[in-house]
């Protein structure tokens, strides 16, 4: 009989992926208010029923009165959106898109000027979108340079752009994080996760742990 060199293992831990369990945030694009609160994301999220999250929300969003308000994930509805126990039915409706002004003009000057309804000071950042004619100048974040009573002064060159025809918008694009958000604030071990999310159904205690001994 050979003789034992060493422990035998009885069973296999399941491999642990830190990316999969490190707290998710993802940025708010609407709310809805009711005796729970629906959540939805700007893009899929990977959060779990069971889980614990906190909503962050700048004042100018709307829904004030949400801000740092917790609760649990108790459904799935969608890829991108999370039915959460906060009771939100007395709260101020979300503002989608807070600070998005009507562009009515874009020049091909070096820097690029922009005529809008409401112009930023300088130091802000603006996100702009469906510009006809310019689209050059869509999906692109720009440093605001200088603003008056009726355009900004954008950081970019445009003289080899297209001409201007009309629409677009120039909204306040969040450098500092001061944007709408749902974060996951503690991981209660609700099942197997991966980079896809998962959608359980299943209602975890929370502080409960995933039972790793052997059958």
């Amino acid at each position: 009989m050979s003789a034992i060199t060493g422990p035998i293992a009885l069973y296999s831990n399941v491999p642990i992926n830190a990316q999969y369990y490190e707290p998710s945030r993802f940025v708010i694009g609407d709310i809805d208010l009711g005796i729970t609160t629906i959540v939805t994301t700007t893009v899929a999220h990977n959060y779990v029923v069971g889980q614990n999250v906190r909503l962050l929300i700048p004042v100018f969003y709307g829904s004030f009165q949400l801000n740092n308000q917790e609760g649990y994930v108790v459904s799935i509805p969608s890829s991108t959106e999370v039915e959460v126990a906060i009771n939100s039915k007395e709260a101020s409706p979300f503002i989608i898109s807070p600070f998005e002004y009507t562009i009515t003009n874009a020049t091909q000057t070096s820097p690029c000027v922009l005529t809008i309804t409401e112009p930023y000071n300088g130091g802000n950042a603006v996100l702009i979108q469906n510009v006809s004619g310019m689209t050059e100048l869509n999906g692109n974040v720009y440093q605001v340079l200088s603003g008056n009573a009726t355009s900004i002064t954008i950081n970019v060159n445009a003289s080899s752009f297209s001409a201007y025809i009309s629409g677009g918008t120039a909204t306040l694009y969040p450098t500092n994080g001061a944007v709408a958000q749902i974060i996951a604030i503690g991981d209660i071990n609700s099942g197997q996760n991966n980079s896809n999310g998962n959608m359980s159904q299943v209602v975890f205690i929370p502080g409960s742990f995933i039972n790793i001994s052997p059958n």
